[in-house]
Formats: C-alpha cells, sequence, structure tokens
C-alpha cells in the first residue's frame, strides 16, 4: 500500500471544526515529493485539491475544517413549514462528502512529476486512497475547542437503536441546547432538527424519527392528540423521509445514496430532517388552530417504529413541552431564530419592551434658484423650485429589545444568540434577517448576584429601509 491513513476525522461530525487526516508513504523520499488529498461531493465530483508536502517527520497532516463550510449553508425554506407537513429534509445545512488521498512525485528535483492513486505502489491515477470510510456526512457547525477532542462527540445525538421494535428508552436527540421546556404565543413558529439515519446502512439499527405525537392539554385535561407520520409525499426531494409510506420498515429504505436527495432510501436531506413543532406550524397543517381553539400546552414526543404502520409509544428520540405565552404586560415581544453550534435553528423570544431609533444620513446638493438651463426665451421666475435638495436618505433603524428574567439554563442557551453568524426575528407570518450590532454581553454566572437575571440585545435589520 502506498499511502496509509493513520488518523481520520469521525465520519459523523461538525465542519467548522478541525477536522483532521494523517497519512504517511514509504515513498516520501521521492524527488519533488507531495501528498494530494480531494475533496469530493456524495457523487464523486471533485471540490478542491490540496497539495502538501511532508512534515520532518515525513507525515501530511490535513485539516479540511475551514475548507468544507465553502460547500455548505444555512437552512430557511422551513420557517413557516407546516402546510405541505412538519417534517422538511435539510437542502444546504449537511450534505455527503468524500476524502481521498494519492501523492505526487518525479525521478529527479527536475523532472516531471506524476500522480499516483496512493493504493497501489507506482500506479498512475487520481488519489483514491479512503481508507475504512467511504463516506463522510458533514453538518455546518462547530465543534468547541475546549471539548477535549477534535471531534464531535455524538452519543447525545445519534443513539441508532433496533427498529422496529416495542423496546423502551428515552432520548434527547434534538441537534440543540434548549430546555424541553419552553413558551410560546400562538402564531410562533418553532422548528428543531434531527438526524435521522442508519450512518452505515444498517437494515437493523438506526435512528429512525418514524413520527412525533402531538398532545394538547387545555384546564388540566388532554383535550386533542394526533400523530404526524414522517415519511416523503410522492418521492418528495422536500418533505419526509426516507419512507414515502408508514407502512414501511426501515429495512425498505435503509439504502445510503450519497449522491441523491430523492426519497425511498437515505439521502443526504433525508439524513438530517428539520421538524416543525411550533404552535404557528401545527397551525398550518390544519390539524389544530392554536389561534382559535383553547389550550395551556402541549408536549410534541418524537417516536420510533413499533411494526409496520404502528408507532413504538413505550420509546421517546426526544421530547418538547410548549406553554402558552400571550405577551408580558402587553408587550408584542420580539421573536428569534438564530443558528446554534450545530448549525440548526434555535428560537426564543424576548417578552418585555423593545424600542425603536431611527437614524438618517442625508445627502444634499444644491440647486441655483435662477433657471439657467431655460428652454424658452424668459427666464421664468418659479417659486416653488429648489435650491437645496437630497438625492439620498439612508435610514438606519436600531431596535432593542427586553428578555424576561432567564433561569441559568435559558441564559447560558440564549447567549449563544449574541455569537450566532445568522440570525432573524418573526414578524407576524415573515422572518426577516437581522444583525447582532452588541460587541459583548453579560453572562450569568452568579446565581446569588444575578437571581434577577435578563438579557438586553440590540439589533438592526439586515436590509435598511430605503428613502422614496
Amino acid at each position: 500500500m502506498s499511502i496509509l491513513i493513520t488518523q481520520a476525522a469521525a465520519q459523523l461530525n461538525l465542519a467548522s471544526s478541525d477536522m483532521l487526516w494523517e497519512v504517511t508513504s514509504s515513498f516520501t523520499g521521492s524527488a519533488q515529493y507531495q501528498y494530494i488529498s480531494v475533496l469530493r461531493d456524495g457523487t464523486n465530483t471533485t471540490l478542491t485539491t490540496i497539495k502538501q508536502q511532508p512534515n520532518p517527520s515525513g507525515f501530511g497532516v490535513f485539516n479540511l475544517g475551514r475548507i468544507v463550510p465553502q460547500y455548505l449553508g444555512f437552512d430557511t425554506e422551513q420557517f413557516d413549514m407546516g402546510a405541505d407537513g412538519l417534517f422538511y429534509k435539510n437542502q444546504n445545512t449537511a450534505k455527503f462528502f468524500k476524502v481521498a488521498f494519492g501523492e505526487q512525485y518525479g525521478t529527479s528535483v527536475s523532472s516531471s512529476v506524476s500522480i499516483y492513486n496512493g493504493i497501489v505502489n507506482n500506479v498512475t491515477g487520481s488519489p483514491a486512497q479512503t481508507g475504512s470510510i467511504p463516506y463522510y456526512y458533514l453538518i455546518n457547525g462547530i465543534v468547541d475547542p475546549n471539548s477535549g477532542d477534535w471531534n464531535w462527540n455524538t452519543s447525545s445525538y445519534y443513539s441508532p437503536q433496533t427498529t422496529p421494535s416495542s423496546a423502551s428508552f428515552t432520548k434527547n436527540v434534538a441537534l440543540t441546547d434548549a430546555p424541553r421546556s419552553q413558551s410560546a404565543r400562538p402564531t410562533d413558529y418553532l422548528t428543531i432538527a434531527s438526524i435521522n439515519a442508519s450512518l452505515n446502512g444498517s437494515t437493523t439499527v438506526a435512528q429512525d424519527i418514524y413520527a412525533v405525537d402531538l398532545n394538547v392539554y387545555y384546564t388540566g385535561s388532554l383535550v386533542h392528540t394526533a400523530s404526524f407520520f414522517n415519511e416523503a409525499p410522492n418521492n418528495s426531494v422536500y418533505y419526509g423521509g426516507p419512507r414515502t409510506s408508514k407502512a414501511q420498515l426501515w429495512s425498505a429504505v435503509a439504502t445510503v445514496q450519497t449522491g441523491s436527495n430523492n426519497s425511498g432510501s437515505q439521502s443526504s436531506g433525508s439524513f438530517l430532517l428539520h421538524l416543525g413543532i411550533g404552535p404557528q406550524n401545527i397551525t398550518n397543517d390544519g390539524n389544530f388552530d392554536f389561534s382559535a381553539q383553547n389550550w395551556d400546552f402541549y408536549n410534541v414526543t418524537l417516536r420510533p417504529q413499533r411494526s409496520a404502520n404502528t408507532i413504538n409509544t413505550s420509546a421517546s428520540w426526544d421530547k418538547f413541552t410548549i406553554t402558552k405565552s400571550d405577551g408580558n404586560c402587553g408587550y408584542d415581544g420580539v421573536r428569534f431564530a438564530w443558528i446554534n453550534d450545530y448549525g440548526v435553528w434555535d428560537w426564543f423570544t424576548f417578552t418585555l419592551a423593545s424600542n425603536k431609533i431611527t437614524n438618517m444620513e442625508r445627502n444634499a446638493f444644491r440647486a441655483n434658484f435662477v433657471p439657467y438651463n431655460t428652454l424658452t426665451t424668459s427666464a421664468v421666475y418659479n417659486i416653488r423650485r429648489r435650491g437645496e435638495s437630497y438625492y439620498d436618505i439612508n435610514l438606519n433603524e436600531i431596535f432593542t429589545a427586553n428578555s424576561d428574567f432567564l433561569t441559568q439554563e435559558e441564559a447560558d442557551w440564549v447567549q449563544g444568540l449574541f455569537y450566532s453568524p445568522n440570525v432573524y426575528i418573526q414578524d407576524g407570518s415573515t422572518m426577516l434577517p437581522i444583525v447582532i450590532l452588541d460587541n459583548n454581553f453579560v453572562s450569568k454566572t452568579n446565581p446569588r448576584t444575578q437571581k434577577n437575571f435578563q438579557y438586553q440585545i440590540t439589533f438592526a435589520l439586515a436590509n435598511s429601509k430605503r428613502s422614496r
């Protein structure tokens, strides 16, 4: 074997991190020697090629963690999901990638060089040495460099179980650090995201988000129940999956298709699902109208499969309790959505007073009162003719929002809003992009002196209003 991969990044990982591969070769003493790393997408299309000389010990260390995020993004289309289903395949947040290694060298310091595939000694060809990992599934999140490892610790977020099964278990697999008990207004959106996969195509063991159970309560009594099955209508590339029917067992859809986003088998989209669990998302679905009907709180539970057409109600992949909020002291509040460390959306409402200050920058010019450019035989007196005029007015609206008092858990979680790279606010049924203007914030670290702790946040619309 020409190239030996001695270290590889984890197969399931957060892309905006230090993702390291280390390689070695017995040919590093050759003239003009360089290691080659090729990053490819799920269809084997080459995205980028990196060449690197061996370090003094002969090894090559490649960090693709600053390269992969160029080929990822963040999903926003699912904000108001519900009308077409409560399960939305990720389109941009996570994708399959393939990493291969090869080498190049010549016969002398002045000769041409040849590229070798890295698998068989002295065989030319494109880099092809992938080691034991045929593909990677990378999400547009980040690993804390102080976590104790290069790789993402997935044990809490990807915990595959036997499927179908009647076994009992309780997990918290949603990609969020949010409290599982939250409050929301009847028109609020709320989405979560979860891995929904068998990473290597197992037909019997998977993290299989088969359905979501909804239970609505009012005055202490259960007033509404519903189950939403995770299936793709008409083999959709956008909604649900990989099942196209709730009658299917996991074994029927377990095949991994790294180059396709269609349903009927595991795809890049179905591997990471967004789920709409907010009051307005469910209202959009037409199942229960949270704006018109009575409710105090509701539970949403992510369930596995027990058998064909049957939910395993003894097990829970995750569970959220949403309590009704009618505002605070008559304030409308501001609902924020931000990208968390896992590359998906968290939601929270700052329920107290909000303020707006509008700054205007006027760009003016002065015209002559006398019409020197007249086209007639006399200069007509015109009292309405302007002297000083504005040719442009820049409007800069700055908003300030205040949270209610926060628990320690809420404070630790919401602080991610301040350093998120992508933030929106909900304005009715519209999501507006904003920029956070605060350069610092105080964390809740002392429960004795910070018993009544709040956040105040200052922001501006990403697209400022324009003058006429």
